[in-house]
């Protein structure tokens, strides 16, 4: 009887971690599902605004982010947006902001310079919402409280 009560309780522990294993492959495929959805370079025609989308990999930061950069005029916007998925397994978006914003330039044409971004480099900027239209041919894009903005896939 005693080993019949641990086999149940050794098959119990190993549905659980199944379930957990599946659920982060769920998780994992849904935040790679985004990235492909919302990578690009964008416009918005009503303010001439353009949007940069671009995945990279700043480990030291978070685990998988997005850099976004918004050109209006002269003015250059850019953030680090961390992608994660809450219990829910729905896509949650925060966005980060360089603590020296000249120290990381031209970083759109080499995105690899932020495997060397460090903790110390951002700070927290609130939170993004990036949604793709169905057919993914624009996005609703704010960042930062900024007011929502359509721009359209180039």
């Amino acid at each position: 009887m005693k080993n019949f009560s641990r086999c149940v309780a050794a098959i119990a522990a190993l549905s659980m971690l199944a379930g957990c294993a599946s659920q982060q492959v769920k998780d994992k495929a849904a935040v790679e599902k985004f990235k492909q959805d919302v990578t690009g370079q964008f416009v918005n025609e009503a303010t001439g605004a353009t949007l940069f989308i671009v995945p990279v990999r700043a480990r030291m930061v978070t685990d998988e982010a997005l850099y976004v950069e918004r050109h209006e005029g002269a003015g250059v916007m850019s953030r680090i947006v961390n992608i994660f998925t809450d219990k829910e397994g729905k896509i949650r978006l925060g966005a980060l902001t360089f603590t020296q914003e000249g120290q990381w330039r031209e970083l759109r044409e080499n995105p690899e310079l932020l495997t060397a971004l460090l903790p110390k480099d951002v700070r927290p900027a609130g939170s993004c919402d990036i949604t793709p239209a169905k057919d993914n041919n624009s996005i609703a894009f704010s960042c930062g409280g900024s007011a929502v903005e359509t721009f359209r896939r180039l």
